[in-house]
């Protein structure tokens, strides 16, 4: 998918901040961000800066209410949390009943229903992508992996999904196919209800069976919703600007938990790293997202406050082998062929090129330069308190060196190889990733050519998505708090990170499924046989994951944000900023 985002006018919106942005005082609040939103639409949003920006405008049924996210839960847009001790969830532990408020409305004015709740949950599953959160509900309710016939014998159908979700009443009624353990945690996670009867005015699919056709599989700049929204959230949307990126919210004043405190969120797209440290230090900009290599410019800067040493719940920048590239009248792969002037489609089918490759990466030099230090390295795609002590490679170019004498028979060492790398621009952390590793190749052997190339997110995520990218960087957060989401999207062949990769291994896909109904020393053991299978393949270059930190003017108070989706994301939570 090619965003309608031009990555060419993005320096505008910093330009316009900077000039612009003396004025924003008294209740405005802007933020930086390193790329681009890709879009509004609930049922399609999946990347880290569409997800911020919804959960401004969006809401869940319920929400995490312990100490913990982890723990308990609190009632939401559902007045009441589901249990077997209050007669919500059935005996079987099947079926789910949420009684919807009553009082709440949408940004448009109509009053939140049942049915809004229904429409807008089966317009995710029917107009999503497998990459998307279409796939986090299709398993619970359907037993089904993800939503594109790619992973799927057969896509859902709509009487199967009309069954697994109805109303009785003003409740929303939901029917899994199995008991799904960790159901409140994904819907405490994930803010998805827009009005029925505002996204039909405004082009979006009715509900029909008879009309779905026309709204599966289309392409994200084809939503009706990419770029208008109507939510119950604390902010409305005022403005969303194809061409430079610039999102404008203001404040909900008839918000059902009372207004929030900013009376406008400003969010503008600024690639470069050193242009949002400008703009914090000279305050045309209220906080931003940095990489790690930022922290020490930032502590030193007159009226900036940084909080460091958060926690961080995402699997760091990690590097993805490709198994199987389209690799028809693609760049990347230069001439396609083992000759030194490319590679074959199947390169990294060879498990000896990926292992050459994990040992070929420096991570101490990366840990002390990229990460200064405040990070811890990652020994599983699922890190948890019980994940190994030692990292699956280390850096050791004599290895790296037999296994790549050992790759495509012996080939490989002779002819050398030439192919592009993919980082993500404005992601430090993963362009120095690339860098070293391109270095460590080259020490091992000069015809190894790994050249660099940086697309803007929502190019390197589409292009991932036709799997035309050999290797590329990424980094993943849990969709929910359960390790089972983390095993199934960076291991199981119908997880998104290997569906980019072609990954597939049937025992991981087995050892992924059991973790999600076994509990105590049983699912350890699965987790553990997972980590083992998961190194053994060599399926990715794990690297670190960062210790996170917060950088934001002084006298912004409320960036301590409460355990749940947004500690889980390290994210801000506007409802709850304000600023002196």
């Amino acid at each position: 998918m090619q965003s309608h985002i031009s990555v060419r006018k993005y320096a505008f919106a910093a330009l316009f901040s900077l000039c612009a942005g003396a004025a924003f005082a008294g209740g405005t609040f802007v933020t930086a961000l390193p790329s681009a939103p890709i879009t509004l639409d609930p049922a399609l949003m999946y990347d880290r800066y569409s997800v911020m920006l919804a959960l401004n405008i969006y809401e869940p049924l319920v929400a995490f209410g312990g100490k913990s996210y982890r723990a308990d839960f609190a009632p939401f847009l559902s007045a009441k949390v589901p249990s077997r001790k209050n007669g919500l969830i059935s005996k079987d532990g099947r079926t789910y009943t949420f009684p919807i408020r009553t009082d709440i409305k949408f940004h448009d004015g109509a009053k939140l229903s049942a049915e809004d709740v229904r429409y807008s949950l089966m317009r995710v599953i029917f107009t999503g992508f497998n990459d998307g959160p279409a796939s986090l509900f299709l398993r619970p309710l359907l037993g089904l992996g993800e939503a594109q016939e790619q992973y799927c014998p057969l896509p859902p159908s709509y009487k199967d999904v009309a069954a697994a979700i109805k109303t009785d009443g003003n409740n929303l009624v939901i029917t899994l196919e199995h008991p799904y353990p960790p159901l409140l945690s994904l819907l405490a996670s994930w803010p998805f209800v827009t009005s029925k009867a505002w996204a039909v005015a405004h082009g979006d699919w009715d509900g029909t069976e008879a009309t779905l056709a026309s709204y599966r599989n289309r392409p994200r700049e084809k939503s009706a919703l990419r770029m208008q929204a109507d939510g119950t959230g604390p902010f409305k949307l005022e403005s969303m600007d194809a061409d430079t990126g610039r999102v404008v919210m203001a404040r909900n004043d008839a918000y059902w938990r009372g207004p929030a405190k900013l009376e406008k969120l400003i969010f503008d797209v600024v690639p470069s790293e050193t242009n949002r440290q400008s703009m914090l230090e000279a305050g045309d900009i209220d906080y931003a997202e940095f990489d790690r290599t930022s922290v020490p410019d930032l502590e030193h800067m007159k009226g900036v406050a940084v909080q460091d040493n958060l926690p961080d719940y995402a699997v760091g920048q990690f590097l993805a082998f490709n198994f199987d590239v389209d690799a028809a009248s693609n760049p990347f792969v230069g001439s396609g062929a083992l000759d030194g002037n490319g590679i074959p489609h199947d390169f990294f089918s060879d498990p000896d090129v990926r292992k050459g490759f994990a040992y070929a990466f420096d991570y101490d030099k990366y840990f002390h330069g990229a990460l200064r230090a405040k990070a811890h390295r990652l020994t599983s795609a699922v890190p948890r308190p019980d994940a190994p002590k030692t990292p699956p490679f280390t850096y050791d170019p004599k290895k790296a060196g037999e296994y790549f004498r050992k790759a495509f028979g012996g080939k490989l060492w002779d002819k050398g190889f030439t192919f592009v790398a993919v980082y993500s621009i404005g992601r430090r952390e993963g362009q120095y990733a690339m860098d070293m590793l391109a270095e460590g190749l080259k020490k091992i052997n000069p015809a190894f050519n790994m050249r660099l190339h940086g697309l803007h997110e929502p190019e390197l995520m589409e292009m991932a998505r036709q799997h035309r990218l050999p290797i590329f960087s990424r980094s993943f957060e849990p969709d929910y708090p359960d390790y089972y989401n983390m095993a199934f999207h960076m291991m199981h062949s119908a997880g998104m990170i290997p569906g980019y990769q072609h990954y597939h291994n049937a025992e991981v896909d087995r050892l992924c499924d059991k973790t999600l109904y076994t509990e105590g020393p049983e699912r350890a053991a699965a987790f553990a046989a997972l980590d083992k299978m998961y190194a053994d393949d060599a399926a990715g270059i794990l690297l670190f994951s960062p210790d996170y930190f917060k950088a934001y003017r002084e006298g912004v108070t409320g960036v301590d944000t409460p355990p749940g989706v947004f500690e889980m994301h390290n994210f801000l939570d506007y409802y709850r900023v304000d600023k002196k």
